[in-house]
C-alpha cells in the first residue's frame, strides 16, 4: 500500500523539491597562495568582507526530532528551537531525519484519518475504471497531501511545527559546534556545509589556512515567511559583523536558487549600505523572479503533449526500466479523465493545503503571474505577506540600481539552452509544463530570472531579428536586454544543479574577493588565470573529485602500484582539464570516463557487469508492449478506445 501511495504521488511530491541548490567543484585554476600570517587574502585592506551563502532548497537543510524533545520538562532552558538546544543535539546525531522537505509516511500510515482516506482514494480509482468516471473524493486527496507533509507546514505567525528546527549558526564555518559521533569527533554542520557548496580547496587558496573564518551561510527553510527570513538574515549579519575575526565592515552574499528571493526582500528592507552592510552580491542561478513552473503548477496549465508524456515518458523515468513500462501499461486500466482528475485534485491539494499557506513558496511565482495564483492564497494574513514581497520584487531593478550608485556590485552565473525537466529524471514532470516547450532554462528556473532582464527566444531555437541584438553563441539570448549584462555570465545546457561545475564555483569566489568585477577583467586577467568566457559550457567533475582521483591515490600508497607514463598523462590530462575554465561538456566526459576505463583496467574497480540475459530480454519485451499498446491506444485509457 505504501509504495501504490508512494508512485500514485511521486510526481505531485517533486513540486516541493524543485529549485535545488546551485552548487560546484573543489578546484580552480592556480592563484597565489596566502600564507597563514597574511591574512589579507586576495582583498585589499578596505575590502575585507564575510562571504554569506544565502541557501536555495537544496543547501537549506532542517532536522526533524523526536516528539519526546518538544514535551514540557525536556529542556531546563527554553526550547527545542534555541540554538544552546537544538546545537548539542545536532551535532550529536540526535535527529530522526533531515532534509529540506519533509514528509511523515511512517506516522501518516498509522493515522486512522489517513488510512480512511487513502483507503476511500483507492476503492475509488478502481471502482472508476468500471463505471468510467471519477468517484475520488477532493477532501480525500487533500487529507492526504495535508497529512503526508505535515511538517512542512507553517502557522499564521510564519512558525514551523515545534518537532522541525532549520539551525541558523550565527558564526563561521571555524566555530561549528563538533560532537563525538560513531568513535570519530565530528562536526555535523561544517560536513552539511560542505557537502552542499563544496568550495574548500576553493577558498582554502582564496584566504589561506584560516579560510573558514571568512565563510558563513544565512540557512532558513524553504517553507517560511519571507518577512521572518529578512529579520533573520538582518540580525544574522549584524551579529557576524560586530563578532568576526578578520575585521570585517561589510558583507558579500551569495544567494543561491530560492535565496534569492531571500536577498531581493532584504534588499527592499534595507535599501542602503549603511542598513544592508553589502558590498557585493553575487548570484548563481538564483530565482530572483521564481520560476514560471510554480506559476503552471498552481494554475494546472500542461503543454499540448503532455497526456502522450503522462503515458509514454513519465512514469518509466520515474520508476525507471523495465518496470516503468509496466506501470505504463497498468495505468491505462483507468480512464484518462479518471486519471486527469486524479492529478488535478492532488495538485489542487498542493496548491491549497501546501503552497498557500506558506509565503515563501507562493514567491515563487513570476511577478507576471501573480493574480493568477491569488486564489490559493490561504489567508489575509499570508496575502499581506505575499503582496509585500511581490512590491519588493516590482522594485528591485530600482533597488539594485540605488545599491551600485552606493558602489555595491551585482554579479550573476546562469544556466540556459534546456527546456524544463531535460536531465534529471526526478524532475519529468516538468515537461508537463505549459510553458516548457517555449522556455530558455537550467531545466528548473527561466533564464530571465536567473540573468534578470534577458531577452530570449525557446531553447534550440534563434533570434531571427538580430539587429541591435546582443546573442549567445546559439542565438537563443539577448544580453542587450539583461540588467547588468558586463557582469553576468552564461553555462550553455547546464543544468540548474551547478554541482561541481567547478568553474562557476571558482567564478563565484573570484567575483565575492573582487578579483574579477567585469567580462572586461576577465580578458585583462587572462594570462594570470583568471579567464571565464561570458558564455561557457556545462560541466560536472565531480566524478573525477570526489572518486576517482582519491580512489587512485589510497590503492597507489596502499599497494604501491606505479602509474605508467601513458597513465600518468592521462591523469595530468585530467587534473589540467580541471584547471581549465574553459567548458567544453563532451570532450570533458570523454575524458573522465577514459580515467574511470583506466581505474578499471588497474583494479582499482572491478568492471561494471553486464546485463544478463533474462533482464535483456524482459526490457526489450516489456518495451515492445509498451510501443505497442501506445501505437493501438495513444494518450488513453484501454476504456477509451474509439472514443
Amino acid at each position: 500500500m505504501k509504495k501504490f501511495i508512494a508512485v500514485l504521488l511521486s510526481f505531485a511530491m517533486l513540486v516541493s523539491v524543485m529549485v535545488i541548490p546551485a552548487t560546484a567543484v573543489q578546484a580552480e585554476p592556480e592563484v597565489e597562495m596566502i600564507t597563514d600570517g597574511d591574512m589579507q587574502s586576495v582583498f585589499d585592506e578596505n575590502e575585507n568582507s564575510l562571504i554569506v551563502f544565502v541557501t536555495g532548497i537544496g543547501q537549506s537543510y532542517s532536522y526533524l526530532f523526536d516528539e519526546s524533545y518538544t514535551q514540557e520538562g525536556a529542556f531546563e532552558n527554553g526550547t527545542l528551537q534555541d540554538y544552546e538546544n537544538y546545537a548539542p543535539l545536532i551535532a550529536e546525531g540526535k535527529y530522526s531525519t533531515r532534509w529540506n522537505l519533509f514528509n511523515s509516511f511512517d506516522e501518516a500510515f498509522s493515522d486512522k484519518e489517513t488510512i480512511s482516506a487513502i483507503i476511500s482514494v483507492v476503492f475509488n480509482l478502481l471502482f472508476s475504471g468500471v463505471i468510467r468516471q471519477c468517484t475520488i473524493k477532493e477532501e480525500d486527496v487533500q487529507t492526504i497531501v495535508r497529512n503526508l507533509f505535515k511538517f512542512n507546514l507553517v502557522d499564521e505567525e510564519g512558525n514551523s511545527h515545534p518537532r522541525v528546527v532549520t539551525p541558523r549558526y550565527a558564526m563561521p564555518v571555524s566555530e561549528y559546534p563538533w560532537a563525538m559521533r560513531d568513535g570519530e569527533y565530528r562536526s555535523e554542520a561544517r560536513e552539511r556545509f560542505f557537502s552542499a557548496i563544496p568550495c574548500e580547496d576553493i577558498a582554502k587558496e582564496k584566504f589561506g589556512e584560516n579560510y573558514e573564518d571568512f565563510l558563513y551561510v544565512f540557512n532558513y527553510s524553504a517553507f517560511s515567511y519571507t518577512s521572518k527570513n529578512v529579520e533573520g538574515l538582518h540580525d544574522f549579519i549584524e551579529t557576524i559583523l560586530e563578532n568576526n575575526k578578520v575585521g570585517a565592515e561589510k558583507v558579500v552574499l551569495i544567494p543561491m536558487s530560492m535565496g534569492a528571493s531571500v536577498v531581493s526582500a532584504y534588499m527592499d528592507a534595507y535599501p542602503t549600505v549603511a542598513e544592508n552592510h553589502i558590498r557585493r552580491v553575487v548570484g548563481i542561478v538564483g530565482a530572483w523572479d521564481g520560476t514560471e513552473i510554480i506559476g503552471d503548477l498552481l494554475t494546472q496549465q500542461y503543454c499540448d503533449n503532455s497526456a502522450d508524456l503522462f503515458y509514454n515518458g513519465l512514469i518509466s523515468d520515474l520508476v525507471g526500466e523495465p518496470w516503468g513500462y509496466v506501470v505504463n501499461i497498468a495505468l491505462r486500466l483507468f480512464p484518462k479523465q479518471v486519471l486527469r482528475d486524479l492529478i488535478d485534485m492532488v495538485l489542487q491539494g498542493f496548491a491549497t493545503d501546501l503552497f498557500g499557506p506558506t509565503p515563501s513558496l507562493c514567491n515563487m511565482v513570476p511577478l507576471e503571474r501573480y493574480d493568477e495564483i491569488k486564489w490559493c492564497i490561504s489567508s489575509d494574513v499570508v496575502k499581506e505577506e505575499v503582496d509585500k514581497f511581490y512590491e519588493a520584487k516590482r522594485n528591485l531593478p530600482q533597488t539594485m540600481k540605488n545599491l551600485e550608485a552606493e558602489g555595491v556590485t551585482f554579479s550573476f552565473i546562469a544556466g540556459y539552452g534546456l527546456p524544463f525537466g531535460a536531465c534529471t529524471s526526478d524532475y519529468s514532470l516538468f515537461g508537463f509544463m505549459k510553458n516548457a516547450p517555449t522556455t530558455n532554462s537550467d531545466e528548473i528556473i527561466n533564464i530571465d530570472s536567473t540573468a534578470p532582464g534577458t531577452s530570449f527566444v525557446a531553447y534550440g531555437e534563434k533570434f531571427e531579428d538580430t539587429e541591435g541584438r546582443e546573442l549567445s553563441p546559439d542565438g537563443s539570448l539577448d544580453i542587450s536586454t539583461t540588467i547588468f549584462k558586463d557582469s553576468t555570465w552564461f553555462f550553455y545546457q547546464q543544468k540548474h544543479e551547478l554541482e561541481y561545475n567547478n568553474t562557476a564555483l571558482s567564478l563565484a569566489l573570484n567575483l565575492a574577493t573582487g578579483v574579477i568585477k567585469t567580462v572586461d577583467d576577465c580578458d585583462n586577467l587572462e594570462e594570470d588565470g583568471y579567464y571565464y568566457p561570458q558564455f561557457n559550457g556545462a560541466r560536472n567533475v565531480s566524478p573525477l573529485v570526489r572518486s576517482y582521483i582519491p580512489d587512485l591515490e589510497r590503492y597507489c600508497e596502499e599497494t604501491g602500484y606505479v602509474l605508467t607514463d601513458e597513465q600518468q598523462a592521462l591523469l595530468d590530462k585530467a587534473k589540467e582539464m580541471i584547471n581549465c575554465t574553459e567548458n567544453n561538456f563532451e570532450e570533458d566526459n570523454a575524458l573522465i570516463d577514459d580515467v574511470h576505463d583506466m581505474l578499471v583496467e588497474i583494479g582499482v574497480y572491478a568492471p561494471e557487469e553486464e546485463p544478463g540475459k533474462a533482464e535483456v530480454l524482459l526490457n526489450k519485451v516489456l518495451k515492445k508492449a509498451n510501443d505497442i499498446t501506445y501505437k493501438l491506444f495513444g494518450a488513453k485509457g484501454f476504456l477509451d478506445f474509439g472514443k
